[in-house]
């Protein structure tokens, strides 16, 4: 039997895997930003609601699969043949990714202002998602990507991550081990080799011995 948490679960899934928030989701349907979110999928009476149809049409067509297929989807996940693992995780678009109050002491996603993401499969930690929304990180990362980034697992040299630190903008790219850190700002070992960064200034340093300084390692990525 279907239920609306079955729905739900599959909508998210498809949007994740076209790189889609479901706030993206219900704006690419011409629909309210919100219409998507988790506290509008909750009745008065506390359940979980059924989706309009009208409303579950138009996102099917922004996802470019039919009604027929997506039925097909929701009754092997609704009788758990052949299911994929899913699980829902916090996320954020890559330009709102700076303001304060986003992070713990500990760089762990924390308050109210994530969106819910429901990743098509399972991932362990206290991963979260962030959606490229610029077309500053082509060819590397397309405008609509998605990443899902571990801030519990330590980054290795040559590891794609996201550099996090006080006033300045997040920073995508790869770390690499300086071999002369004279030749850095502030002497550092580590830097980013930056997706975005011009070829004058392709190196970000990482600061070292600084609390409010994360290198959140990317672990997987829709294009």
């Amino acid at each position: 039997m279907i239920r609306p948490d079955d729905l739900w679960e599959a909508l998210d899934a498809l949007a994740l895997e076209q790189g889609l928030t479901p706030s993206g989701l219900a704006r690419a349907a011409g629909l309210d930003p919100t219409t998507f979110n988790p506290s509008r999928r909750i009745s008065p009476q506390g359940g979980m609601r059924w989706m309009a149809l009208p409303t579950l049409l138009r996102a099917l067509d922004v996802l470019k699969i039919s009604p027929a297929n997506f039925i097909r989807r929701l009754e092997g996940e609704g009788r758990g043949q052949g299911a994929a693992p899913v699980r829902r995780l916090r996320g954020l678009p890559l330009s709102r990714l700076r303001g304060n109050g986003l992070f713990d002491s500990a760089g762990h996603p924390t308050g109210v202002l994530w969106e819910e993401v429901t990743l098509p499969c399972a991932v362990t930690g206290d991963a979260y998602v962030v959606r490229v929304d610029t077309d500053a990180l082509e060819p590397v990362l397309r405008d609509g990507s998605s990443l899902v980034i571990m801030p519990d697992m330590p980054p290795r040299r040559s590891d794609r991550i996201l550099l996090m630190q006080p006033d300045f903008e997040p920073v995508l790219g790869i770390l690499v081990e300086n071999s002369d850190p004279s030749a850095l700002e502030g002497g550092s070992r580590w830097a980013v080799y930056s997706f975005a960064a011009p070829p004058a200034d392709e190196l970000v340093p990482v600061p070292e011995g600084k609390s409010d300084v994360w290198m959140h390692r990317i672990i997987m990525a829709t294009f």
